[in-house]
């Protein structure tokens, strides 16, 4: 059954466990182990950024960090960081309910009913209010930032606060996919921790551990490029049903079906479709990425120039689409018109030469 936006976060993949509830992480081990080792050694840092692909497991590594630090029985079948599935600590914090650790994510709009596209002030501001109470357990608190990458300008001066004068016993985690967004004062003052996507094989085993089937799983993993939660969110969602849908649009080119585009653009501009119109951009974009390095490989110059225009006017409309408030109808029949006249350029200039 699909859910509803609401029910739907932007920290969890649709159809999937929430990351605070995933107790196997595959791939992460040494990142794992770094933590663990300052851990043991009573050198942990105030804050630590983990960095990665989206998608990654970069907040199920935050989660197994918080149940561990927190106070919840190792256990060893569920890896370096792995906890007993059925101890309070993992219980309270997969319900949500453990007093002593926060999440931060995109809050929910109630008059849009829409997720937000930012982390505000207001939101990092209760930080504060957290570290100062007292903990409620083994003296630590713990906060999760998911995604820090979203923190609108003020948030992100109020969380430099936060870093400069760390709690005792308190400690951030800032699960973040493009480092180059935050300010450097922030990510200058955090321990990193950089995870790469695990590979295929992983990847296409947690999308059937969410329900997939494995030829769906397998074809999934391998346009995810190893991302287990892009993975996932591909076989599980719409994904290879807009992939197959994007296909057959390239294999007509330069031929295009204008009401067909139309169709399709109208179906994905929805509020009950967010997910699947991001699923399709970002898949979109993928094509592009391989038509691109086709011709490169095959040394076929003849056109290469108008792809990359369209690849980067096509990623400044889908960086503009919630930025700005536009139509997503209409950027989305405009993305695809871009790729078409892309298409034409290159035919005639093979047709000169």
């Amino acid at each position: 059954m699909t859910q509803s936006l609401e029910d739907c976060p932007p920290d969890k993949i649709e159809n999937c466990p929430h990351p605070r509830a995933v107790h196997q992480l595959f791939g992460h081990e040494s990142a794992e182990q770094s933590f663990l080792s300052a851990m043991n050694r009573n050198k942990l840092h105030h804050a630590w950024m983990i960095t990665g692909p989206k998608g990654c497991g970069k907040a199920s590594l935050a989660y197994r960090v918080a149940r561990r630090l927190l106070g919840a029985a190792s256990g060893a079948d569920n890896g370096v960081l792995g906890v007993q599935e059925d101890d309070p600590v993992s219980r309270q914090i997969a319900a949500g309910s453990n007093p002593d650790l926060m999440a931060i994510t995109n809050g929910w709009n109630q008059k849009t009913k829409k997720w937000r596209s930012e982390i505000s002030i207001e939101q990092i501001r209760k930080i504060s209010h957290f570290f100062a109470n007292r903990a409620a357990g083994n003296g630590w608190r713990i906060c999760i930032v998911d995604c820090a990458d979203d923190l609108n300008h003020n948030a992100a001066n109020a969380l430099l606060k936060t870093l400069e004068e760390p709690p005792e016993q308190g400690l951030l985690l800032l699960v973040c996919h493009r480092p180059g967004r935050l300010l450097p004062t922030i990510t200058s003052r955090c321990r990193h921790l950089a995870l790469r996507n695990p590979g295929i094989s992983i990847a296409q085993n947690v999308a059937m551990d969410c329900g997939a089937n494995e030829a769906d799983s397998t074809l999934a993993a391998k346009l995810a490029h190893g991302s287990p939660g892009r993975a996932a969110e591909i076989a599980n969602g719409q994904g290879l049903e807009l992939w197959a849908e994007i296909t057959q649009i390239f294999d007509a080119l330069p031929r295009f079906d204008q009401a067909k585009a139309h169709g399709l653009a109208n179906r994905l501009a929805i509020k009950s479709a967010e997910q699947s119109r991001n699923l399709f951009l970002d898949l979109l974009q993928l094509r592009l990425e391989q038509e691109i390095q086709s011709h490169a490989k095959n040394h076929r110059m003849s056109g290469l120039d108008a792809w990359l225009q369209v690849q980067t006017e096509n990623q400044n409309l889908q960086n503009s689409l919630t930025r700005l408030n536009l139509d997503p109808a209409m950027v989305i029949v405009q993305m695809l018109g871009n790729i078409r006249k892309a298409a034409v350029l290159m035919q005639r200039e093979m047709t000169v030469s």
